[in-house]
């Protein structure tokens, strides 16, 4: 087992097990970073070359391993159209470039922001499964759905993914046209020893706006819920902070979910999550804006500041 490893015909003893399957093919996976910032790496592209030994033909090609439906999860209906049509023009170029007789060693990618990981040999009975194992080989940089799954389960203290995402395009259409608009986001308010600190998303004369996102599956659902519960409770913590001071508290909705298709199960749990959560909101008192991008969540910031 070790000499199979060790030969480059077997990266590991799952491999040595599959010795029968008649693919033997050479793979370089193609990492990405699809929030920035975050170091959170994930294999995107998989660039595929025949080895010298394999009993079946494989073309050469480059592959993207992130579906559509994954990249909209964790980055917002635009966001991950456009990374999905990234991603299919960086895996055509790369397949011409390989049809051209380029070999992997000298792959490259055409955009910015890939990293290129090292040459590896798999055996498997199909493409598809020669691709799932070179996502798994990676595994130190894991794949779209653990990053979403760990996302999920291991959010950050006070935003989901989307939601973070969401505010960090916000925040740029803002502090790009006005660099002291910076001083609008995150803005903590200190009451009393005995009352906790609260941090606003977006702040601005008496307008206090918390973001939050609607979910697209099950497990997100929960999750928004929480998030979206939680903010609307820190409104009212501020609210009474204020005291009689003029305050107008508010609840963003991140409503690109409600683009996908009528009836599709993403649509369901964000128009479920959505009535759930403007009877909160109605409840507490506290006012609410929608928006399916942060360009036009700005255009609702700035007209609400007029009123």
């Amino acid at each position: 087992m070790e000499l199979l490893i060790q030969s480059g015909l077997a990266d590991s003893p799952a491999d040595v097990a599959s010795l029968a399957a008649p693919f033997i093919a050479r793979y370089r996976p193609l990492l990405w970073e699809p929030i920035e910032g975050t170091n959170e790496r994930i294999v995107a592209l998989v660039a595929v070359q025949p080895h010298d030994a394999t009993a079946q033909a494989v073309a050469a090609a480059t592959y993207p391993v992130i579906s559509e439906q994954r990249l909209r999860q964790l980055l917002g209906r635009q966001r991950g159209a456009s990374a999905a049509g990234i991603l299919r023009q960086c895996a055509e170029y790369m397949t011409q470039r390989q049809q051209a007789g380029l070999p992997l060693e000298e792959l490259r990618p055409l955009f910015h922001g890939f990293d290129v990981g090292p040459v590896m040999v798999a055996r498997a009975w199909s493409i598809d499964q020669l691709l799932d194992a070179a996502v798994r080989s990676v595994s130190a940089f894991g794949s779209a759905d653990e990053m979403i799954e760990e996302e999920e389960t291991r959010q950050s203290p006070r935003h989901t993914i989307r939601t973070r995402e969401f505010l960090t395009q916000l925040r740029r259409i803002f502090v790009g046209h006005d660099k002291m608009h910076a001083s609008r986001f995150d803005v903590p308010l200190r009451g009393p020893a005995e009352v906790p600190d609260v941090v606003i998303d977006y702040a601005y004369g008496p307008l206090a706006v918390q973001v939050t996102s609607l979910p697209s599956t099950a497990r997100q659902a929960e999750n928004a819920e929480r998030e979206a519960q939680a903010k609307l409770f820190q409104l009212d913590v501020a609210r009474k902070q204020m005291g009689e001071n003029a305050f107008n508290p508010t609840i963003l909705f991140n409503t690109d979910v409600l683009n996908e298709a009528p009836g599709c199960d993403a649509r369901k749990y964000a128009e479920w999550t959505r009535q759930r959560l403007l009877g909160f909101a109605k409840y507490e008192g506290i006012n609410v804006l929608e928006a399916e991008t942060p360009s036009i969540a700005a255009r609702l910031l700035d007209a609400a500041h007029a009123i």
